[in-house]
């Protein structure tokens, strides 16, 4: 996603370079190279440079905008590594999403706790990394309680092939954001049971199963965006509805979910993805953060017992019903 923002604001004209993390070494080589990206096999526009972790001084104390782009884990050690030489000014954009762990602390607060008062925008919405690479039509939304900020992020990223909608109600961006993934999993559970009950000779899509998950998973999606102070408008918007969508068809989630339901294990699946499954490490900071605002989230107890339990051989059918239809 980094990569695709970098090379999206370039194409809107913008200065832009593309700041590799100490894990980025195959993205930085494929680029000196002249290469396709490793994981989106799509060109890196001529106008972006790479630069590796330990070249970030020569860049970060000029950048008026940073746009962060890696794993909730990862977040506060990379905010932290940028924040010792960027520019004191700087708007910070948030393309980070999840709760991290131990903490259950969103991208945005974790900034908070490292940036101090510095501008943060919480960037959600539907975007696949390849779509928005390639130019294709996509929405965003820039979350800030900054007005200026996050019409400045808007600014950078709205172009004619990309419509940005700014929004101050952070909470419910950023758990929407978090959330989707682990809705996704769901989702794509019932698609991997039904292929693997498929094989035995069933005709079986089970897309009204998926359909109900995919209902009920948004049903959690508001109870738990209301809990945290969020707003109905903003799940029913980009930033949950749109990205559900777009996840459950089209995102790792839904493909770790579907290869979890079709037999693989957790560990086989997440291999199988290649990068990080934020849905996996979502699940219990989510029935962490209900238990709390004693909420009940079934679609989120589905995920945990998928990732605990075995889903193979003759419970197949006994469980899809205990997970879906109940």
């Amino acid at each position: 996603m980094g990569t695709a923002l970098a090379v999206h604001a370039a194409r809107n004209g913008a200065s832009a370079v593309l700041l590799a993390t100490d894990h980025d070494e195959a993205v930085v080589e494929r680029w000196r190279r002249g290469l396709p990206h490793p994981s989106l096999d799509l060109p890196f526009h001529q106008h972006v440079r790479c630069v590796p972790d330990g070249e970030w001084a020569d860049v970060l104390p000029h950048a008026g905008v940073v746009i962060v782009a890696v794993s909730s884990a990862g977040l506060p050690r990379v905010l932290a590594q940028a924040a010792r030489i960027g520019a004191p000014e700087a708007i910070w954009v948030l393309a980070t999403k999840g709760w991290s762990p131990g903490t259950l602390q969103t991208p945005s607060q974790v900034a908070a706790a490292v940036l101090g008062d510095a501008p943060v925008v919480s960037l959600a919405g539907p975007a696949l990394a390849a779509e928005v690479l390639a130019g294709s039509p996509t929405g965003l939304l820039c979350a800030s309680h900054d007005r200026h900020a996050r019409r400045c992020a808007a600014d950078i990223l709205a172009s004619p092939t990309t419509a940005v909608f700014t929004s101050s109600d952070v909470a419910g961006a950023e758990t929407a954001a978090a959330f989707k993934n682990v809705v996704a999993v769901a989702v794509g559970l019932a698609e991997g049971l039904s292929d693997r009950l498929g094989e035995s000779g069933l005709v079986a899509t089970f897309a009204n199963a998926r359909a109900a998950v995919f209902a009920r998973g948004m049903m959690d999606m508001l109870a738990l965006v209301e809990a945290q102070g969020g707003r109905a408008a903003t799940v029913l918007g980009l930033a949950g509805a749109g990205d559900l969508y777009v996840t459950c068809g089209h995102g790792r989630n839904g493909r770790f979910g579907r290869l979890l339901g079709s037999g693989a294990t957790v560990e086989g699946a997440v291999r199988s993805i290649g990068s990080t499954v934020e849905g996996v490490a979502n699940t219990a900071p989510a029935l962490l953060l209900a238990e709390r605002a004693r909420l009940d989230l079934p679609s989120a107890r589905v995920v945990e017992l998928a990732l605990n339990e075995d889903l193979t051989g003759e419970r197949v059918s006994d469980r899809l019903r205990d997970l879906f239809l109940t």
